[in-house]
């Protein structure tokens, strides 16, 4: 073989290597090792309707405790997409039930101004919610029963919907609290409470 097409041949094969790691390179990083693609990197994908149970305060009879408003979410299959559907729900309020169905009296679990900002989800299941409300440096005050309605109204919701999910830290204007109203501790990530759920 003379020099030239040996040549050739040595550029046709490190040419073919190159490609050969590119393409090895860009599908390490959008699939997992077992081959499937991987859910929370990369495009969303499509959006699909998905049940959720919101978790909304009670008003008037259940006073201090959470009912269930089920409802239909549209997002991607990303639990973070749908842990930023499920709070803006929340935040938008509960819809008006039929007339004489159940439930009732349900209010929602900040006041309105309140919106989301940025959502994080970890490997390990703490679900990061940026919480913002323009011109208020602090969440608004209230009491005890108030305080617990409004934070586990968001925990709960979140965790009870999102598998991903089990523990949520609340971040107020993009700074996390030692507490929301004074009675409970949120500078840590916080698990469900289903001993607040009306009966």
């Amino acid at each position: 073989m003379s020099r030239r097409a040996a040549g050739l041949v040595l550029g046709a094969a490190l040419l073919l290597l190159a490609a050969g790691l590119v393409w090895w390179g860009w599908s390490g990083r959008t699939r997992r090792p077992g081959g499937s693609a991987s859910p929370t990197s990369g495009s969303a994908g499509p959006e699909v309707t998905f049940p959720v149970d919101l978790y909304f305060p009670a008003d008037a009879v259940d006073r201090g405790l959470l009912r269930i408003e089920r409802r239909t979410l549209t997002a991607s299959e990303v639990p973070k997409d749908r842990i930023k559907k499920i709070v803006q729900a929340l935040l938008a309020g509960p819809t008006a039930p039929p007339a004489g169905s159940h439930p009732a009296g349900l209010v929602r679990p900040l006041p309105p101004g309140v919106a989301l900002g940025a959502v994080e989800l970890t490997a390990d299941g703490i679900a990061y919610l940026d919480l913002r409300w323009a011109d208020h440096d602090d969440p608004p005050a209230g009491g005890s029963d108030a305080e617990m309605q409004t934070i586990y109204s968001l925990v709960d919701s979140i965790v009870f919907n999102v598998p991903q999910a089990q523990r949520v830290v609340l971040l107020w204007n993009g700074t996390q609290r030692l507490t929301f109203s004074g009675h409970l501790d949120t500078s840590h990530p916080l698990g469900p409470d289903r001993s607040l759920l009306a009966r």
